[in-house]
């Protein structure tokens, strides 16, 4: 009768910390996917202003630089 009731509470305890586990693991997804959100704002203003700055140069100049693109 005391192994069953000392089996039992090892069991709940193990499940206790399955769960501690779990909502830790969740957490730290939650903050990923925050930040990996936040950086890919970042990436995509960075290549768009850089995309900008670009095509305001070929337009400026009027060829992007290779001896086969001729100016009209």
């Amino acid at each position: 009768m005391w192994k069953t009731r000392l089996c039992s509470a090892a069991r709940s305890e193990r499940g206790q910390g399955l769960v501690e586990y779990a909502l830790a693991l969740a957490l730290v997804s939650v903050v990923a996917l925050a930040g990996l959100s936040e950086l890919s704002l970042s990436v995509q203003n960075f290549y768009g202003h850089t995309l900008n700055d670009m095509l305001d140069t070929v337009v400026k100049h009027g060829h992007c630089g290779h001896k086969v693109c001729k100016t009209p």
